[in-house]
């Protein structure tokens, strides 16, 4: 396993970024909701190309594989895979689903300034699917009395409020602090084994080197992180497998 240091400046590293993002983000920037998955592909890989020095640029974002690079002289194929544990995931969908919808609601709503108001959620609760409906009313009459009023009705969901002025109605809920997991050799391995199923079908839409990057470390409890006590080499179809800690900004190369 090999880090790979990024010793770029902080505005060096913001101004490359766009360089090399911005122009692939705009047409998804229309519809963020339905783009958002594309759009946090994008920002990883951006964020990848940051370490090299080789002039490697995004030449197109596609499928099978997710990513054509190229810097002039070389073309690779990236694949793209985000790591994480999925019943933690779970029940972080369940919640961003809420108050994603939550604050549709509220957006509809014309009594309303336009406001940020961070919701924290209660330790440790659980609800049905059954219940979504119910906690998506319970959400917009707490958060809207709040906003109007500064009074904080009792709730089984939201334990606190923080609310600011904003450009817009925009709401979150927030899970609180957590534990990250360390990354497992086995975790590591399905991730690969997973992708390398369809590696053929890359080789056919594009007869280049195929290379893989894994993303893990992102905020939430179902993230995962590096573990300095296992040194990560691993077989693979794959011409090279990355390792990219989004959160802290690392990059290993594993292969």
């Amino acid at each position: 396993m090999r880090k790979i240091e990024n010793n770029k400046l902080v505005p060096e590293n913001k101004k490359t970024l766009g360089e090399l993002i911005d122009s692939h983000l705009e047409p998804l920037l229309t519809d963020r909701r339905k783009n958002q998955q594309k759009i946090l592909e994008i920002c990883h890989v951006g964020k990848f190309l940051m370490f090299f020095e080789n002039g490697f640029e995004i030449s197109k974002v596609s499928e099978k594989p997710d990513f054509i690079l190229n810097n002039g002289a070389e073309i690779v194929g990236l694949e793209h895979q985000i790591v994480v544990d999925n019943k933690s995931k779970e029940r972080e969908g369940f919640f961003k689903n809420i108050f994603d919808l939550a604050e549709l609601e509220l957006q509809k709503d014309n009594c309303l300034p336009n406001f940020l108001a961070n919701c924290y959620i209660k330790p440790y609760v659980n609800f049905r699917l059954s219940e979504k409906e119910e906690l998506i009313s319970i959400i917009v009459q707490v958060i809207k009395k709040y906003i109007l009023t500064d009074i904080f009705d009792e709730n089984p969901i939201i334990e606190r409020i923080w609310k600011m002025p904003h450009s817009r109605i925009s709401i979150s809920g927030n899970l609180g602090s957590w534990w990250q997991k360390n990354l497992t050799i086995e975790t590591l391995t399905k991730a690969i084994q997973k992708k390398e199923k369809l590696i053929s079908k890359y080789k056919e839409n594009i007869d280049k080197k195929q290379w893989l990057l894994i993303v893990i470390g992102s905020n939430g409890d179902s993230s995962f992180l590096i573990d300095r006590n296992i040194e990560y080499k691993v077989e693979s179809k794959f011409d090279k497998v990355f390792i990219l800690e989004d959160f802290n900004n690392r990059l290993f190369e594993i292969k």
